[in-house]
């Protein structure tokens, strides 16, 4: 006699699997058709729920529409606010503008130039204007010493920004 060999376990379970699945459908079919026919037994709907629930649909309805209109009428008031302050022109920077009283204040406001306040910040220049004096006085110490390095021109050439008027750290002292 042969020998009996032992039960394959996957397959066991793939086969409870497939077994437990198909009772679900079958269950699940029933329960569809049973719901089915109690759906079809139960009739149509008495006049007084029909009633009840065409109610609600209107006033869900008329909530909307009240909902639709208030967003319609604040959204055009809104435009209508926005497109009257787009329309005021700003007079804050209007430099065309001058209010004096007499002839002496009119004057004193349109020559700008003269009254222009001390700057308070020139270290924020302060690259800037070292390029460009740099740029400016580059060329003239070529001409007048020839055969230097570039890094001994920078160096003279910063000796001569610390001292230069157009340094605006030197332009705080004056």
């Amino acid at each position: 006699m042969p020998k009996k060999m032992g039960v394959n376990t996957k397959a066991e379970a793939a086969r409870a699997r497939k077994s437990a699945a198909d009772t679900e459908r079958k269950e699940k079919e029933s329960r569809e058709k049973e719901d089915q026919y109690w759906r079809e037994a139960e009739g149509s709907k008495s006049r007084a729920a029909k009633k009840k629930e065409e109610e609600a649909e209107k006033r869900a309805e008329a909530e909307r529409k009240a909902e639709e209109a208030k967003k319609q009428q604040s959204r055009t008031a809104a435009e209508e606010e926005y497109e009257r302050m787009v329309l005021i022109s700003n007079t804050n920077r209007d430099d065309s503008i001058i209010e004096a009283r007499t002839l002496d204040d009119a004057i004193a406001q349109m020559t700008v130039v003269d009254n222009l306040p001390p700057d308070r910040h020139p270290e924020r220049r302060l690259k800037a204007s070292f390029k460009a004096f740099e740029e400016a006085e580059l060329p003239k110490l070529k001409e007048e010493k020839p055969g230097l390095t570039h890094t001994q021109y920078k160096d003279m050439i910063w000796k001569l920004w610390k001292k230069s008027p157009d340094n605006p750290l030197n332009q705080i002292a004056e």
